[in-house]
């Protein structure tokens, strides 16, 4: 059995340890059956966000009329939009394979590993094992057991990404956040959109008022079918059909279905059970502040533990790591101040707490809450939003911040920042804010906390 100083599973935010350990001396494995980068590079955050940009562009043209600007669309070209994504996206995979390869004391093993017991991995017909074992492994798109499904082609996140033929109508499986992107996407490109969702709104993970918001501005834009459950699926001459339960029942014909229904741990293609590792009930890795897991000398981060799943998370727990293993500067992983975007149209953004959340805790707090068009740049955009702060029950220290509407993606960082240093309003009550900035909104809604 090959021995090695450290195991690194995953080559998203993994290869940050797995570089970082390599370049002072030690013998690193990566283990990688997928395309080098990870998820967010190849799959994820990257391509979409990137094929979502065409998205905008189309939608700001459609909007130019409202400015006094006459405009039209003569042509998309989709295939062309996905196939430069695609492009770029395989070149940085290539890229970053190339350079471990030729990189001294890494050994990349592209293929899928599993753990036959606490620190030993089978590859094949070879076995490692290690002192140290980082497990980034991720997650992937779950399955549903719709009769019907799976012997038809439908859609995944994964498969969205890459399809070079545009839907004339397609059908959306979920109401979260892959729904919610893909379907902007898709739909301000031209393709007819229908989502199926559920429960009685989309994206129940965000603070229910900002969710509440985004439903009722997405609906305006698709059809979304809520307290609706899909009873069995077909597929015959190019053509999805879809026999729904709900309000009342119908049948749906379409030429594409993406099921975006969540995702699952790749903690079973892993088999983390062999190593004595601990898991929840849905899959994910137990791990405590320090994200060490049940198992000594085994560390686990990312996707694969279930919280604050994004490529900016993976990266701070990675830097985490590095500090608490190997330069013995022990830090707990600060999730509260982790935020996370949804680039749909309209934008989401948040962090900390939500107010349900609170709620659950029984914690006594405060509401700040400001709309963009009571603002000078929310004229001037003809556009609508929302801004809310969640503090303490003096009104004094942040607890969560939630935005819906125009650049909540980058607007959300102030906040973030506020949070990160200190934690207080004054924060952002005590700086002046170039007028008439958008990020006025942002600070009204602190301004409006209540007293």
């Amino acid at each position: 059995m090959k021995k090695f100083d450290v195991i690194v599973i995953g080559s998203g935010a993994g290869l940050e340890i797995a570089s970082y350990a390599a370049e002072k001396g030690l013998s690193v494995a990566l283990i990688e059956e997928g395309p080098l980068g990870g998820t967010c590079l190849n799959r994820g955050c990257i391509p979409s966000k990137m094929l979502i940009h065409s998205a905008d562009v189309a939608e700001n043209i459609k909007n130019s009329q409202k400015f006094g600007i006459s405009s039209k669309i003569e042509k998309i070209d989709f295939s062309a939009i996905v196939k430069r994504v695609s492009r770029i996206v395989d070149a940085d995979s290539n890229d970053i394979e190339k350079a471990i390869r030729g990189s001294k004391n890494l050994t990349l093993y592209k293929t899928r590993g599993k753990f036959i017991g606490p620190k030993q991995i089978q590859i094949g017909n070879e076995k490692i094992e290690a002192d140290k074992i980082f497990i980034a492994g991720g997650t992937r798109p779950s399955t549903s057991p719709i009769p019907g499904l799976a012997s038809t082609p439908y859609l995944d996140s994964t498969k969205a990404l890459r399809l070079e033929k545009q839907p004339e109508h397609l059908v959306i499986l979920g109401g979260g956040y892959i729904a919610a992107e893909l379907a902007h996407f898709y739909g301000a490109l031209g393709t007819k959109i229908t989502i199926l969702v559920r429960g009685k709104r989309m994206l129940d993970n965000e603070d229910s008022e900002i969710a509440n918001w985004f439903t009722n501005e997405f609906s305006k834009k698709y059809e979304i079918l809520f307290d609706t459950e899909t009873k069995a699926v077909s597929y015959h001459n190019g053509r999805f059909t879809l026999k729904l339960k709900g309000k009342k029942d119908k049948t749906i014909i379409a030429d594409q279905l993406l099921v975006a229904t969540g995702r699952k741990p790749n903690t079973d293609i892993l088999d983390v059970k062999a190593a004595g590792i601990e898991i929840d009930d849905k899959g994910y890795i137990k791990v405590n502040e320090y994200l060490e897991t049940n198992v000594e000398g085994v560390w686990a981060f990312g996707d694969i533990i279930g919280i604050t799943p994004f490529r900016h998370a993976a990266n701070n727990q990675a830097e985490t790591l590095i500090n608490n293993v190997f330069v013995d500067k022990k830090v707990p992983f600060d999730s509260l101040t982790i935020g996370h975007a949804i680039f749909s149209s309209p934008q989401i953004a948040g962090v900390g707490k939500t107010e349900q959340g609170l709620k659950k805790e029984g914690v006594r707090y405060k509401v700040g809450r400001a709309e963009l068009k009571d603002t000078a740049m929310g004229g001037a955009l003809q556009e609508n939003g929302l801004a809310k702060v969640l503090t303490d029950e003096r009104g004094k220290k942040i607890l969560g911040v939630h935005i819906v509407g125009p650049q909540a993606s980058v607007l959300i960082h102030e906040a973030i920042v506020a949070m990160k240093i200190n934690g207080t309003v004054d924060a952002i009550t005590q700086s002046i804010y170039i007028h008439p900035a958008l990020s006025e909104w942002l600070q009204g809604a602190f301004f409006a906390i209540e007293s």
